[in-house]
C-alpha cells in the first residue's frame, strides 16, 4: 500500500473513533469522496486480516455507573456450573465482564453497577461467598475507568498487524489525562436500547437499528439525537481483535487466544498521583485495553499480540519496578471469557430507574445451592 494511502486510512481510523461513523463529514476533512472513505472503512479497516470490529463505548461514568472488580475462586462442587453462574450474574447482578485466570483457575469478574445501588451488590458478593458458591480472593470498587482507543497509527490494516518503532512509542511524552468525571448524562430507556445495539456493532445504520428494535425510524432518529447531543458515547472504538461485548443472546468466549494474550494486572495501595503516572504509561502502549482505579488500587488490561509479548512484559517490568511487591498479574483463559453489553433488561422503564435485584439474585442462587447439594 502506498504510504500516503496508509496515512489517509490511519487518519480515517482515528476520526472514526473520535466522531463515529459520520462518513460524509470525515470525507470532507480527508478531502476524499464519501464513496472512497466508505470503501476504505468497509474493505480496508473492517475487512482486513485482523478480525477488526467497530463498536460504541457508552460513557458509563456519565451514565451513573461504577465498577466492582473481584477475583473469585469457585468451590469445587460449583466449578462445573461456573459459566452458568456467571451468565446468571450478567442477567441479575450487572456482571459485565469475566474471564478465568491461568494457572490458578480463579475468575476475574467485573460488575458495572448503577452508583445508587453499588453497596447492595458489593454486599451481594459477600453473601454469595457465604452461601459457599465461591470464595472472594480480592475485591474493590473502581471510581473511574478509561477505555483506551485503538492507536491506529501503529497498525497496518492492509496486513492486519501492528507495525511501529517500539522505542519511539515507549518514550512518548507524558500528557494530562482527566480521570474523575463530575458530570451526569440524561438518558431514557430507548436511548439505552440503541446504545446496546451500537455497543455490539456501530456499523449498523439507524434504519437497521429501528427495524431490529421494532420502533419507528423517526423515534430511533430522535433518540439517537439524544445520544449524540448528550454525549452518551465516550468513543467509538476500533476493536482490533474482535473481542468486544456481545448482547445477551450472542455472548461468546473470545476466539483470539492463538494469536493474542489477554492480561490484567492490579497494583494495590496506590496513591492518586501514582495511579495517574501508571495510567499515562499504560496508555502509551498500543495493546492497552482499559485502565481503572479506586480505593487505593490501579487496574490495567491488555490484549497483547504474541509476537510482542516479550517487549510488552519488559516494558511493564520496568514501569512497575517500584510497585512490584504490590502488583499481581492475571493471564486470561480467552476460551473461558465473556463480555456483556449495557444491561437494558435491568432497567425499569415505568419508574425510569435501574432495578435493584440483589435480593432476588441471592434467593435464586440459594436455590442453586440447594439443588447442587441435593444431587
Amino acid at each position: 500500500m502506498k504510504s500516503d494511502t496508509r496515512e489517509q486510512q490511519t487518519r480515517l481510523a482515528m476520526l472514526l473513533q473520535e466522531r463515529g461513523p459520520r462518513v460524509t463529514e470525515i470525507a470532507r476533512q480527508l478531502d476524499e469522496s464519501p464513496e472512497t472513505v466508505r470503501y476504505w472503512f468497509k474493505h480496508n479497516i473492517l475487512g482486513g486480516r485482523g478480525g477488526v470490529a467497530y463498536q460504541a463505548v457508552p460513557d458509563y461514568g456519565g451514565l451513573g455507573f461504577r465498577r466492582i472488580h473481584a477475583i473469585v475462586d469457585f468451590s469445587d462442587e460449583y466449578l462445573p456450573h461456573a459459566r452458568d453462574v456467571l451468565i446468571s450474574m450478567s442477567r441479575l447482578c450487572y456482571l459485565s465482564y469475566c474471564f478465568r485466570i491461568f494457572p490458578s483457575g480463579y475468575y476475574s469478574i467485573t460488575l458495572t453497577v448503577p452508583s445508587e445501588v453499588v453497596n447492595h451488590y458489593s454486599a451481594l458478593l459477600q453473601k454469595l461467598q457465604d452461601t459457599g458458591i465461591f470464595r472472594i480472593v480480592e475485591s474493590g470498587s473502581l471510581d473511574w475507568v478509561r477505555v483506551t482507543p485503538m492507536k491506529a497509527r501503529y497498525f497496518d490494516f492492509n496486513k492486519g498487524r501492528w507495525d511501529f518503532d517500539w522505542s519511539a512509542m515507549a518514550n512518548e511524552k507524558a500528557r494530562a489525562i482527566p480521570i474523575n468525571p463530575s458530570y451526569s448524562i440524561e438518558y431514557d430507556y430507548e436511548d439505552l436500547r440503541i446504545l446496546e445495539k451500537l455497543q455490539v456493532d456501530a456499523t449498523k445504520s439507524l434504519g437497521e437499528v429501528s427495524r431490529e428494535l421494532k420502533i419507528p425510524y423517526q423515534n430511533a432518529y430522535n433518540h439517537f439525537s439524544h445520544i449524540l447531543e448528550r454525549k452518551q458515547i465516550s468513543l467509538y472504538r476500533i476493536v482490533w481483535p474482535a473481542t468486544g461485548p456481545k448482547n445477551q443472546e450472542e455472548s461468546k468466549a473470545w476466539q483470539q487466544h492463538h494469536a493474542h494474550m489477554a492480561i490484567q494486572f492490579l497494583v494495590r495501595n496506590t496513591s492518586k498521583s501514582e495511579s495517574l503516572t501508571l495510567l499515562n504509561k499504560m496508555e502509551r502502549l498500543p495493546f492497552n485495553w482499559a485502565n481503572g482505579g479506586g480505593e487505593g488500587s490501579f487496574l490495567s488490561e491488555f490484549v497483547v499480540p504474541l509476537e510482542y509479548y516479550s517487549e510488552t512484559f519488559q516494558y511493564l517490568a520496568e514501569t512497575l519496578q517500584d510497585s512490584r511487591r504490590r502488583t499481581e498479574f492475571f493471564i486470561a483463559n480467552q476460551a473461558d471469557a465473556l463480555s456483556f453489553t449495557i444491561p437494558t433488561h435491568l432497567y425499569n422503564r415505568d419508574a425510569n430507574t435501574w432495578s435493584n435485584s440483589a435480593d432476588d439474585a441471592l434467593t435464586r442462587f440459594k436455590k442453586l445451592v440447594v439443588s447442587v447439594k441435593g444431587r
